[in-house]
C-alpha cells in the first residue's frame, strides 16, 4: 500500500490523517513537510523526515504513507509513479478552495485515484457546496468523505496514538466522547480499504 496526502494548502489535517492512517495500517510515514514534527509524537521507528532538499526514498517493501507539506511540491511526480491514492484533505469552507483546487490539478496529473476528505466541517452544507463548487468548476465526479469538527483528532496526534486505539483504551466520558469520531476513522480506513 503506497498513500499520498497531498494540499498545498497548510493546516487542512494532512498529518492527522497521516498518523491515522499510518497506525490503522501499520505503515511507515515518510515525512516530506519541512514544517512537519511527527517525529516528536510517533515512534521514530514510524516515521522517517526527509529534508526539503532530498529526494523521497523509493520504498519497495511495506506500506507507506507520504505526508507533504502545505505547498507545490515537485516530488510528487516521483512518489506518485507506484501509488495506490491521493488523498486531499481540505477545510470545505468556500474561502479557502482556490488552492484545494490547485492541489487536484496538480494531483490529477499522476492519473491514480484521488479521495478527498472534507475536514472539521461543522455543517455537512458546507461539504455539500464544496463538493458542489468542485464539481462544477472540474467538471469532474469527485469521490469524498467528511469528518465532523472534533478535538479528539488533535489530542490523538498529540498522543501519538489513533483514533480508534485512544476510543477503545479510554474509560468514562473520553471513550464516550471518543466513540463516535472512532466509528468515523474505522469508516474512513474501510473506504481507503477500497482502494488498495
Amino acid at each position: 500500500m503506497k498513500i499520498i496526502l497531498w494540499n498545498q494548502k497548510g493546516g487542512v489535517g494532512k498529518s492527522i490523517y497521516s498518523i491515522q492512517i499510518a497506525l490503522y495500517f501499520d505503515a511507515t510515514i515518510i515525512e516530506l513537510d519541512p514544517y512537519g514534527v511527527l517525529t516528536k509524537t510517533l515512534d521514530k521507528d514510524r516515521v522517517y523526515k526527509v529534508d526539503l532538499k532530498d529526494d523521497a526514498p523509493t520504498i519497495s517493501e511495506g506500506d507507506v504513507v507520504y505526508d507533504f507539506g502545505g505547498f507545490d511540491d515537485a516530488r510528487l511526480n516521483k512518489v506518485s509513479q507506484d501509488a495506490d491514492l491521493i488523498i486531499i484533505p481540505f477545510n470545505p469552507t468556500i474561502n479557502a478552495l482556490g488552492t484545494t483546487l490547485e492541489s487536484y490539478k496538480r494531483a490529477k496529473e499522476q492519473n491514480i485515484p484521488i479521495l478527498f476528505i472534507a475536514n472539521a466541517y461543522i455543517k455537512e452544507q458546507d461539504v455539500t457546496d464544496a463538493i458542489e463548487y468542485i464539481e462544477e468548476i472540474t467538471g469532474d465526479e469527485i469521490e469524498y468523505f467528511q469528518v465532523p469538527h472534533t478535538r479528539a483528532l488533535q489530542s490523538a496526534e498529540n498522543e501519538g496514538t489513533s483514533i480508534i486505539d485512544l476510543a477503545t483504551n479510554s474509560t468514562g466520558i473520553k471513550k464516550h466522547a471518543y466513540k463516535k469520531i472512532s466509528n468515523t476513522m474505522q469508516e474512513l480506513m474501510n473506504k481507503i480499504k477500497e482502494y488498495i
